[in-house]
């Protein structure tokens, strides 16, 4: 399951092994504003535990899925169309698809309410280290992408794709535990 940032990236690393950052950086614009929206806004009324345990649950739901959905495509190529468009400009597109919403109606908003019952500086070093991921994944891809060409290569992408899947069910499973921990005396 490669997701529409991925591909973007994967796309535009032909032309540059930057592009990953470049993505990462458009993906970012979007990103962070919703984080702060979620965090502030949306938060506010979701403080009661049965919310929380719901939200808890639905962003382990959703993780499992993709988890299992990435172990599955596993096998599957990936396939690009060589569009000409700003890497940039692309990493904003792709971070208002469906799955980006939902992973952040869902699992993400989970992951803020953990970090914001923490304070605010926890939030922020929240924001920072996610996006500090993101750019260190897309970075990293665009660049194996321009110089290896690893996503060729059927067994590396499987081995990948599977470590992937398996460590989002991991997670998926710790936000399962906190919400039951929210909702049992």
């Amino acid at each position: 399951m490669p997701g529409p940032v991925t591909a973007v990236v994967i796309a535009n690393a032909k032309r540059t092994p930057w592009a990953g950052f470049i993505v990462a950086a458009g993906h970012a614009v979007i990103e962070i504003p919703l984080v702060l929206f979620l965090a502030f806004y949306a938060a506010n009324f979701m403080e009661d535990p049965i919310v929380y345990a719901i939200i808890a649950f639905a962003g382990g739901a959703m993780l499992i899925f993709i988890g299992i959905d990435m172990i599955r495509s596993s096998n599957k190529e990936i396939k690009l169309e060589g569009k000409n468009r700003s890497a940039f400009i692309g990493g904003i597109v792709t971070s208002i698809n469906p799955y980006f919403i939902i992973w952040w109606a869902t699992t993400g908003l989970a992951m803020i309410l953990q970090a914001k019952s923490f304070g605010n500086w926890v939030l922020i070093f929240f924001i920072i280290a996610h996006l500090s991921v993101d750019f260190l994944w897309d970075g990293i891809l665009g660049w194996l992408a321009n110089k290896s060409g690893v996503f060729n290569h059927p067994t590396a992408r499987k081995i990948l794709y599977i470590v992937l899947g398996a460590c989002l069910i991991l997670v998926a499973g710790y936000f399962i535990i906190s919400g039951i921990r929210v909702i049992t005396p």
